[in-house]
């Protein structure tokens, strides 16, 4: 019993500490109601991972059908999927508070001073940006942005069920096939 108190609890945690930040937002006029295929399109861009931006694009594409749309060609799509990606180093600055006791040799204290002490963190965040556009004029109608510190997975299946899971997260907020937004 207290076993499974403890986990769950330490799971709430946890799923609270994640850093993952995700926003988005849409054109109020834009109507949705005739859109029925996308498509997913992404720069390649020059020193990038092919293999993260493949798996986005895959993730896109699985939550889009989820969400009842169908995917086809760019030239035939109602509207198009495209995502950008970029990773930003980034530094905190935590302050802390010591204390410090001056101590003579006979063992008592003449009185301690609380001095402040500055840590210097550094990370690299990652962004993906997902922007819907309408392919006649190619205006974004629809784009979710999130942000979370990267991090470090050993193998390709916790990669990809981390990207499906910030994908999923983003795509949230698009509506469905019956939905609104």
């Amino acid at each position: 019993m207290y076993r499974a108190v403890f986990l769950l609890t330490l799971l709430f945690l946890l799923a609270g500490c994640s850093s993952l930040q995700v926003k988005s937002d849409y054109d109020p006029d834009f109507d949705f109601e005739p859109l029925a295929s996308f498509a997913v399109v992404y720069p390649v861009t020059h020193g990038g991972s092919t293999l993260t931006q493949s798996r986005i694009a895959d993730a896109i594409t699985e939550q889009m059908l989820r969400k009842g749309y169908r995917s086809a060609e760019k030239s035939d799509a109602d509207f198009i999927m495209l995502f950008h990606t970029d990773i930003t180093s980034k530094k905190q600055i935590i302050t802390d508070y010591r204390t410090v006791g001056f101590y003579p040799y006979y063992g008592y204290a003449y009185g301690t001073v609380t001095v402040p002490v500055q840590h210097d963190y550094y990370y690299d965040e990652g962004k993906i940006i997902i922007d819907a556009l309408n392919p006649d004029g190619n205006r974004i109608f629809w784009r979710a942005v999130s942000t979370d510190r990267l991090k470090t997975f050993d193998t390709p299946d916790e990669r990809i069920a981390y990207i499906r899971n910030v994908v999923g997260a983003m795509l949230e907020s698009f509506p469905g096939k019956s939905k609104e937004p």
